[in-house]
């Protein structure tokens, strides 16, 4: 096998590496716009009005008042992924979603606009919703092959008087191919500069015309493979480091997570008492280490990362229809049908396990054949008051010799949309549709353990301590004290596989009038009126073991959630032409929309929006929107049960947050931390930097409302054929934002830590604690509690040149300025400025002050060739952002930032007369390390250099 991939790999990159410099002299699948199509879009026939995403209404100029961002149909030819999120997370508007890299979540991949939730951007195809593939109505872009897609247009900031609810950070319209005629094959092979991270795809296209060109029909299908790659393969994902101040300077040393495939044992009681080397315990107890029992050390953490995801696994078979078909002369009916499987496998690293936060009462027996006999008598000697051979203390154990926690899925997305169109009169145009999609998504969790189970084999028979004091012949007592202790029959009682099932249901009709009302002066009154209903419905059933609590994986304690709700909507749009063609006035007008819409849960919400344009010339135009949207809660969020997550927090209690006296007493007295352990030597520790929450739904939500401005220019100057300039400014605001109680765990303890009383509502919910102090089970309910505020300024250049007999330069820049971007997890909590910053429980994905992507391309007859280049801005540890809000000092960290990151993609192709291309790309072309400790690999490449060949073959 390694000599397959090492033999793979030498012709690949030799392959690509000879592509590309044969192609030296060759040109890019460029922006292939016509004149005045700098954007991508093609421009209206004379007389004619094409739509734009961010308006319904036909219009003949392609650049419209909402700022839009375009993925033309070239731009996916030279980025030549697979993975349509890809196509996206270049754009500077876009933070990273979910995608191949991730590790977590339940394996969509999602765009994130603006930073401001996946949740909080629509994402449309044609024009229409697709079904999302969550309880939170997130739509899987891996349900939209980009061999499928004509162009991409992403218009941000709110939306929903043009879209409905949902459409507050933006919208993302995905338009597909129609019209094709003839038949078209492709394939792709890629693979990385490791010998892994292997990609295949291939596809076919067939279409034509029927009825003497009345109708057309696509059939589109793919195949597409993508090999996994774990965080062992590279060097930066594999390595567990934590920050330390050693005098007076940050530094990174060993560390892992406290739960340790080893074991530890702890109880209040061992604090201070020495080990049998010496060494006093502390508050993270006694560890089972080589040379034996002895008092746990922050280097005996367990270094999980070489077990997770840096590429997940994925299997996806694509089949598509389209087409329309005259009916009259005057009617048109049209159509569009998809069905999607796939398969996807997410890795963790060994469950977990703890008896202190599944196991209440739990009780260690001395009689256990495996224990030391020192430690025994240790423990008899402090622990067993009442001689009955049983201690209470919690045990931890990572359950590394039972395997990873792996999660099988299998993805179902099917949709189908049917429709009449026509002519109301010569100027305005009519439009029903139906629209209906469905998915449904089948988790096969493995690595999971039966809590019961666990509990059982540690209670010995005393006439044989081999044996389990519980009458099951399947029960052997378990060792859990040191590294692969585990034998097989006690792997196999304790371990257990589940099985969860969503089913998601999505019923759009609709119906609308577009066109051209009246003629002005100033030209023709565009509007759009429509009415639409809409009605979304889901159910999530775990297993039943989740559901009585008899178990742990990936979660514990999952309750069974369904739901549904249904919204009836009108809505009309209109654009009036008020001065043209004037001293000073190429064109003013005004644009305006608003919705209703009447939610069975929300109740009644209206969003509206108001601007308008000014040109004082042709090649200049001033443009600007102020757009009113809602959200309205999901699903998930109205009526999910009580679900167990694990956040990464840290409990201000504990010695590494260095509380004051003040907080001390407060902890002891108020939120009933043991004071033996609040003052024990070292004080209290933190057992592991996941602390069990408890977040669920919320029937009572209401709508999230956000107010949106935007302002900006478009400069097409005449001196300079084929220049456009556009300079957008933006600035959203919203309110009432739905979210875990506070906005997280990480933010209630900052809360309650900024006014310590038990009347400070933060505060109550960390009274939730082990016997030993430790944070369990912290509710977090939904609620409409945070705000959010973005502001910033895109700007984009388009340039294309041609330099005669040799070729033609093609060009653009788009890229993004972010002024802020704040988030308040409640009305007392310090707002948090993440602009420029990253992760540290606070700033999630990174947020880089400056962020863009250039593209230079040259074309010459048959051959193409194309550099990009995309740059993210250094940003600094959201910690830093934390403590700058709360008035604290910054932390001493080894490494702040992230410094600036640079990618280079290389693109070439030739097309053959016969209709046969050839293409190659190489990522990443300077194998570029994310940055080491502050990464999160949706943002940074995690994979390194990539190569992939791939042609097409049209008959």
């Amino acid at each position: 096998m390694m000599k397959h991939s090492s033999v793979t790999r030498a012709a690949l990159k030799g392959g690509s590496s000879i592509l590309l410099a044969a192609l030296a002299m060759g040109h890019a699948f460029a922006q292939t716009a016509e004149s005045g199509d700098i954007s991508g879009i093609e421009a209206a026939p004379e007389g004619e009005g094409i739509v734009v995403t961010g308006s319904r209404i036909p219009r003949p100029d392609i650049v419209s008042n909402s700022p839009v961002n375009v993925v033309s149909a070239e731009e996916i030819k030279l980025t030549a992924t697979n993975e349509t999120e890809q196509l996206l997370n270049s754009l500077p508007q876009a933070a990273a979603g979910a995608g191949a890299q991730s590790n977590a979540g339940n394996g969509s991949a999602t765009v994130n606009l603006r930073n401001l939730g996946a949740v909080r951007t629509l994402v449309l195809q044609n024009g229409r919703r697709i079904v999302g593939s969550s309880q939170d109505g997130v739509v899987d872009l891996n349900m939209i092959p980009p061999s499928l897609i004509e162009r991409v247009e992403v218009v941000t900031g709110g939306a929903s008087a043009v879209y409905g609810s949902d459409a507050m950070a933006g919208v993302v319209n995905f338009v597909t191919k129609t019209d094709f005629e003839g038949l078209e094959a492709g394939g792709s092979y890629g693979i990385s500069d490791e010998g892994d991270a292997e990609r295949y795809n291939v596809e076919l296209t067939v279409g034509g015309n029927f009825a003497d060109g009345r109708g057309n029909m696509v059939f589109h299908g793919s195949y597409y493979d993508r090999a996994q790659v774990k965080g062992a393969a590279r060097a930066h994902a594999s390595r567990f480091l934590v920050d330390a101040v050693q005098n007076g300077v940050g530094v990174l040393v060993p560390g892992g997570n406290g739960v340790t495939p080893q074991g530890t044992i702890f109880t209040p009681a061992l604090i201070g008492l020495p080990d049998q080397f010496g060494n006093p315990i502390g508050a993270t107890g006694i560890f089972f280490a080589p040379e034996g029992w002895r008092a746990y050390r922050t280097s005996d953490g367990f270094n999980d990362r070489p077990y997770t995801n840096l590429q997940m696994p994925m299997k996806r078979w694509q089949g598509s229809v389209l087409g329309h078909y005259d009916l009259t002369d005057d009617v048109t009916a049209f159509w569009e049908g998809a069905y999607v499987r796939s398969k996807l496998n997410s890795t963790l690293g060994a469950v977990p396990m703890s008896s202190s936060g599944f196991i209440p009462g739990f009780q260690l027996d001395l009689r256990n054949p495996y224990l030391a006999p020192s430690l025994r008598e240790f423990l008899r000697n402090n622990l067993d008051t009442d001689g009955n051979n049983l201690v209470p203390l919690n045990i931890n154990r990572r359950l590394l010799d039972a395997g990873d926690r792996t999660n099988d899925q299998t993805r179902e997305f099917s949709r189908f949309v049917v429709g009449l169109k026509g002519g109301l009169t010569s100027s305005l145009n009519w439009e029903v549709f139906y629209n209906q999609g469905n998915f449904t998504l089948t988790e096969e969790q493995g690595g999971g353990v039966l809590i019961d189970n666990f509990a059982n084999s540690f209670l010995t028979n005393p006439a044989d301590p081999f044996d389990c004091a519980v009458a099951d012949p399947r029960c052997v007592t378990i060792n859990p004290f040191g590294l692969n202790s585990l034998t097989q029959p006690m792997i196999d009682y304790i371990s257990t596989d589940l099985t969860n099932i969503t089913k998601i249901s999505q019923k759009q009709l609709g119906g609308s009038v577009t066109g051209t009302l009246f003629a002005l002066p100033a030209g023709n009154v565009g509007i759009s009126v429509g009415a639409e209903y809409r009605k979304e419905s889901s159910q999530f059933t775990p297993d039943q073991l989740y559901i009585q609590g008899k178990a742990l994986s990936r979660s514990a304690g999952i309750q069974a959630t369904g739901g549904s709700f249904d919204v009836k909507e009108a809505y009309g749009e209109l654009y009036v032409p008020i001065l043209a063609d004037m001293p000073g006035v190429h064109l003013l007008a005004f644009e305006g929309g608003v919705r209703y819409s009447d939610y069975s849960t929300a109740g009644t919400v209206i969003s509206y929006k108001a601007g308008g344009e000014y040109s004082p010339f042709a090649a200049l135009k001033f443009r600007g929107l102020y757009q009113r949207a809602v959200r309205a809660p999901n699903v998930i969020e109205l009526f999910s049960g009580a679900t167990n997550t694990a956040p990464q927090a840290t409990d201000f209690c504990s010695a590494t947050a260095s509380p004051t006296a003040t907080e001390r007493a407060f902890c002891i007295n108020s939120l009933g931390i043991p004071a033996a352990i609040m003052n024990a030597p070292g004080g209290f520790q933190q057992e592991n930097t996941q602390i069990r929450a408890i977040t669920g739904g919320n029937p009572d939500l209401q709508e999230e409302v956000s107010d949106t401005w935007s302002v900006g220019a478009v400069f097409r100057p005449e001196f300079i054929p084929n220049l456009q300039v556009t300079v957008d400014y933006y600035n959203i605001k919203i309110e009432d934002a739905i979210g875990s109680f506070g906005g997280g765990l990480q933010a209630v303890i900052t809360a309650c830590r900024g006014n310590l009383t038990m009347s400070n509502i933060f505060c109550q919910p960390l009274a939730n604690r082990t016997p030993d102090g430790q944070l369990f089970d912290v509710p977090l309910l939904n609620a409409n509690i945070s705000s959010l505020k973005n502001a910033g300024v895109d700007f984009r250049v388009d340039y294309r040149h041609d330099v005669g007999s040799l070729g033609g330069l093609s060009y653009f820049l788009a890229g993004s300025y972010l002024i802020k971007s704040i988030t308040q997890g409640s009305p007392i909590a310090a707002p948090i400025d993440c602009a420029g910053y990253i992760g540290g429980g606070s700033c999630g994905s990174a947020n880089p002050t400056w962020r863009f992507t250039q593209r230079l391309t040259w074309d010459f007859d048959a051959f193409q060739l194309s550099l990009r280049h995309r740059f993210i801005g250094s940003t600094k540890d959201g910690r830093i952002a934390a403590a700058k809000a709360s008035g604290a000092a910054a932390p001493l960290l080894a490494v702040p930032s992230t410094g600036t990151v640079h990618y280079f993609d290389l693109s070439a192709g030739y097309d053959f007369e016969d209709g046969f291309s050839f293409f190659g790309t190489i990522d990443n072309l300077t194998d570029r390390n994310p940055p080491y400790q502050l990464f999160e690999r949706e943002t940074y490449d995690a994979i390194g250099r990539r190569f992939t060949l791939g042609f097409r073959k049209k008959f």
